[in-house]
């Protein structure tokens, strides 16, 4: 399995015109939304909606260094064209690639946009030849968890008072196949 079926046969589409754009979808309501490459000038957006999401947060100079200086990370968002909806940052360090944080904004959520952006980060890792994709996500998570076995996500073990509050996480892993081209979004 590459990618889900109900995943496979989306109105997504890579646009070419602008290559910080990945993908352009249709939510729910109608609306047009897009996933892109994540931007200096969205950050503060991307922390506020950090914060409101989570008890232990990343600070804003975490997610400034991502996309500033970081030359593992590969930052996205996801927006409509009023707001940012989700975002995502994933690592990817030699043959592998670790989901380090994925959210969707409150108003949004159970609509599609993590998937979107699993979709993303998956097709990018495939072009890159990434062999194996982790992630940790916390056991009350649900929603979450689901999602990334529809992705083809795999419990590996559990990471002992991973979160701050000392709270488990669960580690899920997916191997990816061997052909580097993209196997889900149209060129």
């Amino acid at each position: 399995m590459i990618f889900p079926y109900e995943y496979r046969n989306m109105a997504i589409v890579r646009l070419k015109k602008d290559l910080d754009v990945c993908i352009q979808f249709q939510l729910r309501s109608g609306e047009k939304a897009w996933v892109r490459r994540m931007r200096e000038s969205d950050l503060e957006e991307v922390h506020e909606m950090e914060c409101i999401l989570f008890d232990d947060p990343w600070s804003f100079d975490n997610f400034r260094y991502e996309v500033v200086r970081s030359a593992v990370s590969w930052p996205l968002i996801a927006e409509t064209e009023y707001e940012i909806i989700g975002y995502a940052v994933p690592w990817f360090v030699t043959d592998e690639m670790h989901l380090a944080n994925i959210a969707s904004s409150p108003l949004y959520q159970r609509q599609g946009i993590a998937a979107k952006l699993v979709i993303v980060m998956l097709d990018e890792a495939m072009r890159r030849s990434i062999r194996i994709v982790y992630l940790e996500v916390r056991p009350t998570n649900k929603a979450a968890i689901s999602l990334y076995k529809t992705f083809g996500f795999e419990t590996l073990g559990i990471r002992r008072r991973y979160y701050r509050n000392g709270e488990n996480a669960i580690l899920m892993q997916r191997f990816l196949p061997e052909q580097s081209s993209n196997l889900f979004l149209a060129d």
